[in-house]
Order: C-alpha cells, then structure tokens, then sequence
C-alpha cells in the first residue's frame, strides 16, 4: 500500500497542504481537512482511501470553481453545468456542486428568470417573446420562465416598448412608420401593442 512520505505547505495557498504517496504529490487537503483526516507521514493508505481523497479534491474543486463563477453575476442552473463541464468536472463533482448552490439560495433559475427581466427592463428593454427566448436559450424551464413573465404586467411592458420606440423613431433608418413597426414586430412585439405604444406616445406629444 502506498505510504505518505512528506506532507507539505503550499507557498501560494499557506491554507492548503501537498500530501506525497511514495514521494510522489497526490492530493492536497485544507489545514481544517488534514487535520479531521488524522493523516501522518509514515501512514499508509489503501487504494481505496487514496481515490476517496482525490474524489473529495475534486469534488471541493468543482465547488469552488461554481462560487467564483457566480460571484461574476448570477447565472441559471445551466450556466453553471455547462462551465463547470467546461472546466473539466465530472457529472458526480457538478451534481454535488448544483445541489449544495441551490440548498443555499445561489441557484434558482425562477430568481435569476425574474433578476434577468428586472435587468433588460433598466437597461436593454425586451418583448416578453424576446425575454423568454432569451431565458430558454439559458436552458431555463418554461415553468420558471412564465413564472417571472408573469409578474410583468401589461403597463410594464407597454413602458419598455414606449422607451423603446423613442430611442430608435430618431434613427434615420426607423423615421418612417411603417419601418419602425416593422422592426418592433420582428423584435416580439404585438402589432396590438405597438399601436398602443404609439398612441401613447402621440398622446404625451400633445399634452
């Protein structure tokens, strides 16, 4: 059975120590981890304890991989699959991750459905076919999708449409009517609704 020859401080991370099976590295361990496990040098390891320690390095990897990934921005639970896969996580360590996030409230595709919509509402205004378009390429559910959309009530989304129409009417390609609801029907939005949009507009002019 191998045996631990050396167990050693990591210079960039004093926290973490290098464990060495016949002088040869093998996992590495926290200060809080090497010190539960009760590893020595002179302690010999069967196979078996050898893969589980090497498992639990990986699983931790994954982890910690998933929580800087979201201390960028949220992302829904399918982001975070496809970076850790990308990142070279097994399906075991990324299952174990996802849970562990979602328990603790940092993975919640209805949450991160409903932070979206708030967002393209400040800053990229959308139609709900847009935003729900947007969301599914995400690979959020369309449970969870028409849950957040339907917490956009009509007024909501006839303001976006009407800030909307006002940054691109001035563009020299949209000054014409019909072009400019041409694009705003490509863009999801109902022919109902712009027509409204533009009244409304119409309306504010003449007041």
């Amino acid at each position: 059975m191998p045996i631990i020859t050396d167990i050693k401080r990591q210079k960039r991370k004093e926290a973490r120590f290098n464990i060495f099976l016949d002088g040869v590295y093998a996992f590495a361990l926290s200060d809080l981890e090497l010190s539960t496990s009760g590893l020595r040098v002179g302690q010999s390891l069967s196979p078996q304890e050898v893969v589980e320690f090497q498992g639990q390095v990986e699983r931790l990897k994954a982890y910690a991989w998933a929580v800087r990934f979201l201390g960028i921005r949220s992302r829904s639970r399918r982001e975070l699959e496809d970076y850790l896969y990308r990142k070279g996580a097994v399906a075991e360590d990324v299952a174990q991750a996802v849970r562990q996030l979602e328990d603790v409230g940092l993975i919640n595709d209805q949450e991160f459905a409903r932070s979206w919509i708030a967002n393209r509402q400040i800053l990229r205004p959308r139609s709900r076919r847009m935003l729900e378009k947007e969301l599914l390429a995400k690979g959020v559910a369309q449970a969870d999708i028409q849950a957040a959309l339907g917490e956009l009530d009509g007024e909501d989304e006839l303001q976006m449409l009407i800030r909307v129409i006002e940054r691109k009417r001035h563009l020299p390609q949209y000054r014409e009517a019909e072009k400019l609801m041409a694009y705003l029907a490509r863009q999801g939005y109902s022919y109902e609704l712009i027509k409204k949009a533009l009244t409304r507009l119409d309306e504010y002019k003449a007041n």
